[in-house]
């Protein structure tokens, strides 16, 4: 990851590294989730779901050699100034077409993080790290952020003191931050590309209004430091779904990366 990249993902609260994985891995990636969740032959427009998601548990040893990949854990390593790294989430997800109406399905941002959270080495924060498994053409379930979003989110939740605050920007980023969705764009890697953004930028999903499916696989790390995070994430239980499976798949020393 370059100056520009870290420059970039500030900025604009995303950067995309290119060619990040093999095409033999976003191969078996989207078998893997075929396997898992078979496409469904209903035409679109009788489905009554076009987005096949899978979070953990998620079986199969792909899922712990991913962990493993060393340039994602490095990436977490610089992006966080990490000195202790904790897998947050793995999600596996295929879009599939629909018929209209396509573009952004919902705005919003995933966390409510104050600039202290970001400015702290290491950052008590995270980013959301998407494997592009296939080439994303305009209108092909792309990802859609508003550029810089995130600059106006953390001010607004600098100015707040109390959880019903925080609640209400997370309830109505856009409202409350002062955001214009119509500045929205289409991000539309290649395969194998690696977009990395800033869950309190403004972001949204969008329909596919083609005739083939966007995979995709969502991987996002945080610091042990990260205390707050860290009890919010335990009081939802949302990571009690790693498997003891997923564990004993991982090389004895990366175990650590699931130990809570």
């Amino acid at each position: 990851m370059t100056d520009s990249h870290f420059e970039q993902l500030d900025q604009e609260g995303y950067t995309i590294i290119p060619d990040f994985l093999n095409q033999q891995t976003t191969h078996s990636l989207r078998r893997h989730i075929d396997t898992l969740l078979p496409p469904d032959d209903t035409p679109p427009e009788d489905r009554k779901r076009w987005h096949a998601v899978l979070r953990h548990p998620i079986p199969g040893a792909i899922m712990a050699e991913l962990i493993g990949h060393h340039p994602i854990r490095t990436l977490a390593t610089q992006l966080l100034q990490s000195q202790e790294l904790r897998l947050l989430e793995q999600v596996l997800i295929r879009s599939d077409p629909k018929p209209p109406p396509h573009g952004p399905s919902g705005w919003h941002i995933d966390w409510t993080f104050s600039p202290r959270h970001y400015e702290a080495v290491p950052r008590q924060t995270y980013f959301h790290m998407v494997h592009a498994l296939n080439t994303v053409p305009p209108g092909g379930a792309a990802f859609m952020i508003v550029p810089g979003s995130h600059h106006r989110t953390y001010a607004a939740s600098a100015k707040m003191s109390t959880a019903e605050e925080l609640a209400q920007l997370k309830h109505n980023p856009a409202g409350v931050a002062g955001i214009d969705t119509d500045r929205g764009i289409e991000i539309c890697p290649n395969e194998g590309d690696l977009l990395i953004f800033n869950p309190m930028a403004l972001h949204s999903a969008s329909g596919n209004a083609t005739d083939q499916p966007r995979y995709v696989y969502f991987t996002s790390y945080f610091d042990t430091s990260a205390t707050e995070l860290w009890n919010a994430l335990r009081e939802t239980k949302y990571r009690d779904g790693f498997a003891d499976e997923l564990r004993e798949e991982l090389p004895e020393e990366l175990r650590y990366l699931l130990q809570w």
